[in-house]
């Protein structure tokens, strides 16, 4: 089954139900078969799913988004990044949204939903255009037959999201260009697994949603990778930024190379 929905609203005189189909998906697919996916290697979604034989009591979707609009989470679904960024977003002590992940292809995405403590005010939606999500739903009868190994998995990803996340707490403590070295080889080892290829292109995430990540203001991110260009270690615009040294932002990233500009006071996102 495949449905398109109609092209994206322009920003003035949008009625509330245009808006309302700007936020579905672009395109829904159901799936019966993986074997056409090219993320088949690093795929977590696959591989959880992997012991229900035939997909017994199994229903997979391909949903496909603009950037910006929403993503659905829920408890009985398991949801994978097929391509694209998807951004995770929740409201900071002082009331504003804030992105606090990236996932990517491959990775899964809304965990929460199933487990069974408090609501986390998680936000999902696509950093990207046309970012496709596949979404895994689970029966009853087959979530009762998941196995130990499929609980044991679960568990792992939603430790993973608690050791990122503090990791994620000490990068946005450090100076500005080595926020923004640890967010380029986050989105190479992604990309590529551990090893970082040189000339890799990155996907064209927006400028506010990197800025949110990294508790910086747009314009520090700007000036940042105006600099990384500059000493020849990126190149190109932010929606087809390429990596050209990425061992020198590896370096930086450990806090080993670059000397950032006493004169110029760490910069933080209030808003």
């Amino acid at each position: 089954m495949k449905r398109r929905l109609g092209s994206m609203p322009t920003p003035h005189g949008c009625s509330r139900r245009s808006r309302a189909e700007a936020n579905r998906p672009v395109m829904l697919r159901d799936l019966f078969s993986c074997g056409a996916c090219g993320n088949q290697v690093d795929c977590a979604l696959l591989d959880a799913g992997a012991e229900f034989p035939h997909k017994s009591g199994l229903q997979i979707r391909q949903e496909e988004f603009r950037a910006g609009a929403p993503i659905a989470i829920d408890g009985d679904c398991l949801l994978a990044v097929k391509s694209g960024v998807v951004k995770s977003v929740c409201r900071d002590a002082h009331g504003h949204n804030r992105v606090v992940a990236f996932s990517f292809p491959g990775d899964l995405f809304g965990l929460e939903a199933m487990t069974d403590a408090a609501h986390a005010e998680l936000l999902h939606g696509a950093s990207v255009s046309m970012t496709t999500v596949c979404r895994m739903r689970l029966s009853p009868d087959a979530a009762r037959r998941a196995s130990p190994h499929f609980c044991a998995r679960l568990s792992a990803e939603l430790a993973a999201r608690i050791r990122d996340n503090f990791q994620h707490r000490q990068i946005v403590a450090a100076a500005a260009p080595v926020r923004m070295a640890h967010w380029l080889m986050q989105c190479l080892r992604a990309m590529q697994g551990q090893s970082a290829a040189q000339g890799a292109i990155l996907p064209g995430m927006a400028r506010a949603d990197i800025a949110s990540y990294l508790h910086l203001r747009v314009e520090t991110v700007s000036r940042v990778l105006s600099e990384f260009r500059k000493n020849g270690w990126v190149r190109g615009p932010l929606h087809r930024l390429e990596v050209r040294d990425a061992e020198a932002l590896a370096l930086l990233a450990r806090g080993m190379g670059g000397h950032p500009d006493p004169a110029r006071p760490q910069q933080v996102m209030h808003g």
